[in-house]
């Protein structure tokens, strides 16, 4: 592997506007500045980068490579998979570094002609499956607007950003997928027009998601994710040609994270659902997730497979992105819905035996991402909400969840992080976000002059501990008490109380041991 960091290397580019084959190159002029240049011949973590809030992944491979772009902290932020070259745009800057991983037994696809021989930065280039080549990737930071947004796609399921990215107000969050290329893939069938006007956008004021129409035998609904709703006030649900669809009530499934909105029927376009998805599908099965991914309004169709069917959840390897939460897994066989996209699961190889396993190429997991789909056939009872309340207590919860994290980033996170990485340093001054803990430091540094003996400090040091001890008290009793709120919450509650009895605990510890007590004050609050 070469690493090496062209600090100052500015490029001008010009791309002309092309759709061919429903491959889309945007039209751009912009400054570029090449910031890091990453070469190998095998997969590899490159070092972590910091990049403004502007920038773009080029790169040019002589076999398809699975690319992350992954956070200090190990959640991935964008990636694509089976690539031999190509780009995507980030809108959003901060600390990365990038996971390349070879599919060790993928079949590659033939040399690239015609257009897909063109890379990113405008070179041609004949594509060679020769492994000993090295691949060669570029970060590129953007100066003057507009972004290029280009993505030049090969055979695979990358999705160009030009579709995405230039009309998203949020920073993007894909995740790798783990689709295994094919020489010359068979193209899926997309949805049809009646089909797609049937997935609908949801909007709130905190996030974006995706949910699509039914009939069931009490009328018609829109399906989706509780999570889609949850904290997200001001919700407005549009079909994909701009139709407004206005909720009648709310149910919410009594064991997992679904959502039923009943709606009145205006003449809408409905998917069908699988009645017994044992019976309908089976792994191998091609899907379709159509869904609002990474936000802006646009609903793509990313083909796929169902990996395995279990009681509740179906697994498939369609990349999902935020935005696609709450969308239809649509299977292509029987023109009917076999489940709801919910949610992607890092795999966690930590584990020498997990690892080794993970590495077979006789593993049933093949990428770094599963996904998963909620079915709906197998719900024991659907439980009838209220809208406002509903709000409330995931609003409620999320302000609970917020105190917890001020409250241990007080007790456990550290003045001078060792790693040094922007997030790090965030987390060790989250405390000071939460008024009661600032004012209780504030108050502890005016009572502590210069001219303070060691009683008054240990009893300004006394004082701050009660103070921190009635933030750790702060809404304990409400989140106790599970009647305040709905099955969907239950769980959470629980969770959120068992993560604040630890840091009371913790806190209780100091309290009861003079020597700790004395390093309670945090160093970053009163200097």
């Amino acid at each position: 592997m070469v690493f090496n960091a062209d600090k100052n290397v500015p490029v001008r580019c010009f791309c002309l506007i092309l759709v061919i084959g429903g491959i889309f190159l945007t039209a751009c002029q912009a400054q570029e500045t090449v910031l890091l240049t990453f070469n190998g011949t095998a997969g590899m973590t490159t070092p972590l980068f910091k990049v403004g809030d502007k920038w773009e992944i080029r790169w040019s491979s002589p076999r398809v490579i699975n690319i992350s772009v992954e956070a200090p902290d190990g959640s991935v932020v964008a990636g694509t998979s089976g690539m031999l070259r190509g780009s995507f745009y980030l809108p959003k800057g901060g600390d990365f570094h990038l996971q390349i991983e070879l599919p060790s037994s993928t079949p590659q696809p033939p040399p690239a002609s015609g257009i897909d021989n063109v890379i990113s930065n405008g070179n041609s280039s004949t594509a060679s499956t020769t492994s000993g080549q090295p691949w060669n990737i570029q970060i590129v930071e953007f100066g003057a607007e507009p972004a290029p947004n280009q993505g030049l796609v090969t055979n695979s399921n990358y999705v160009p950003p030009a579709t995405l990215a230039a009309v998203t107000p949020a920073p993007a969050s894909p995740s790798q997928s783990s689709v295994t290329p094919t020489p010359n893939p068979a193209p899926l069938a997309n949805l049809t027009g009646d089909q797609a006007r049937a997935v609908v956008l949801i909007r709130g004021d905190n996030a974006e998601g995706t949910g699509f129409l039914i009939k069931t035998a009490d009328g018609p609904v829109v399906i989706t994710n509780l999570h889609v709703i949850s904290n997200n006030p001001n919700v407005r649900i549009t079909t994909s040609t701009g139709l407004e669809v206005t909720p009648q009530g709310l149910k919410g499934a009594v064991d997992r994270d679904l959502a039923m909105i009943p709606i009145k029927d205006n003449g809408y376009n409905y998917l069908e659902l699988a009645t017994d998805i044992s019976s309908t599908a089976q792994p191998g099965d091609a899907v379709i997730t159509p869904g609002n991914s990474q936000g802006g309004g646009v609903m793509l169709n990313t083909p796929g497979k169902v990996l395995g069917i279990g009681p509740q959840r179906v697994e498939f390897d369609n990349p999902i992105y935020h935005g696609n939460s709450g969308g239809p897994v649509f299977h292509s066989k029987s023109n009917k819905v076999v489940a709801v996209v919910t949610e992607a699961m890092k795999v966690d190889v930590t584990n020498d035996l997990d690892k080794s396993s993970f590495q077979s190429r006789n593993s049933a997991i093949s990428g770094s991402m599963r996904y998963f789909g909620l079915r709906l056939d197998t719900v024991p009872r659907w439980e009838d909400m209220d809208w406002k309340r509903f709000q409330n207590e995931t609003i409620f919860l999320e302000q609970f969840h917020e105190e917890s994290r001020c409250l241990d980033s007080f007790l456990n996170a550290s003045d001078t992080p060792s790693n040094g990485s922007a997030s790090s340093a965030e987390v060790a001054k989250l405390y000071l976000t939460n008024d009661k803990i600032r004012k209780a430091c504030e108050h502890y540094a005016d009572q502590v002059t210069s001219g303070a003996d060691s009683s008054q400090r240990l009893d300004a040091i006394r004082q701050l501990f009660f103070e921190i001890n009635s933030v750790a008290d702060t809404n304990m009793t409400p989140a106790q008490d599970m009647s305040n709120f709905y099955s969907f919450d239950q769980q959470r509650a629980k969770d959120e109380l068992g993560y604040r009895k630890a840091l009371k605990t913790e806190l209780n510890s100091i309290g009861d041991d003079v020597s700790r007590i004395g390093g309670l004050p945090r160093r970053n609050a009163t200097n």
